[in-house]
């Protein structure tokens, strides 16, 4: 990271440079300066243009380098350590469950375990987001359908009111898979979010496309036009903070995945997203 962002420092400087050039060619040419003389003045300028650049970046950037070292230790460090009472409260909790009897007891054991299941879902999304970062996410074969009805499952809970059509249909792809699990995640999950009372959302796959519709609030062209930005709400009172959309077109530019929306307000919203090329690719 540190030479990448050297280098975006040092190619603004040879950019200026090569601009200052230009002008001081327009002056030579004016005022009749041999075109000797300006490749020697550029000749002597050059290397000292990219040393300044070169040297003032790394002053200026080191202490983002230094803070940067320390908060990607302090994640990792935390990441490493949380699996441990993660793995405790699992043992315990399995092992509590088979001793006991009593039925509401057994629910606050599942209640805690539930919880425990949050933690490492949690803790899975930093694991990811950190060798994201760094670029060992590896693809992997894997069945749309079952990233599909494990979405369903984490969002029936929550959504009591609202009916969930899918009929499930195999659709194997290489992927990133958690990527992919988000994706699917936010786009289900808003879906319910956004709806209506007693409304419902439709998932299927169709001809190599995932479609997710829903019978909710809908939206406007300027919404439209944003809802791929990150941090964008066209509530500010809803929660959240306006990543999860950003993180599924995120994911669709990395694999080339098509996407359309179809919307209108107070009439639902259609998201179609189409895998047919990761599906083909998985065939040879």
């Amino acid at each position: 990271m540190k030479n990448r962002e050297i280098f975006k420092v040092l190619l603004f400087y040879v950019v200026t440079f090569v601009s200052m050039s230009g002008l001081m060619w327009v002056v030579f040419e004016n005022f009749g300066y041999s075109n000797k003389n300006f490749l020697v003045v550029i000749a002597m300028l050059l290397p000292l243009a990219m040393l300044f650049g070169y040297i003032l970046s790394k002053i200026a950037l080191e202490p983002l380098f230094i803070t940067n070292d320390l908060l990607d230790r302090l994640l990792k460090d935390t990441l490493h350590e949380l699996n441990i009472p993660l793995s405790t409260i699992f043992a315990n909790v399995s092992m509590l469950k088979r001793k006991e009897s009593d039925p509401k007891k057994l629910v606050r054991l599942e209640r805690i375990e539930r919880a425990g299941e949050n933690l490492k879902e949690l803790y899975e999304d930093l694991d990811y987001f950190i060798k994201k970062e760094i670029g060992t996410v590896e693809r992997e074969t894997f069945d749309l359908n079952d990233i599909i009805e494990k979405s369903i499952a984490k969002i029936e809970g929550a959504s009591e009111d609202i009916t969930i059509q899918y009929t499930p249909e195999s659709m194997v792809i290489i992927a990133d898979r958690r990527g992919c699990q988000k994706a699917v995640d936010n786009l289900i999950s808003n879906a319910v979010k956004y709806n209506r009372p007693k409304g419902f959302v439709k998932i299927s796959i169709q001809n190599g496309w995932l479609v997710i519709e829903d019978s909710g609030i809908g939206m406007d062209e300027t919404t439209l036009f944003h809802i791929f930005d990150r941090y964008y709400q066209s509530d500010l009172n809803a929660s959240g903070y306006g990543i999860g959309l950003h993180i599924v077109k995120t994911f669709c530019d990395e694999h080339g995945i098509e996407i359309s929306i179809d919307s209108k307000v107070d009439e639902g919203t259609t998201f179609r997203l189409g895998f047919e090329a990761l599906k083909e690719r998985s065939k040879n």
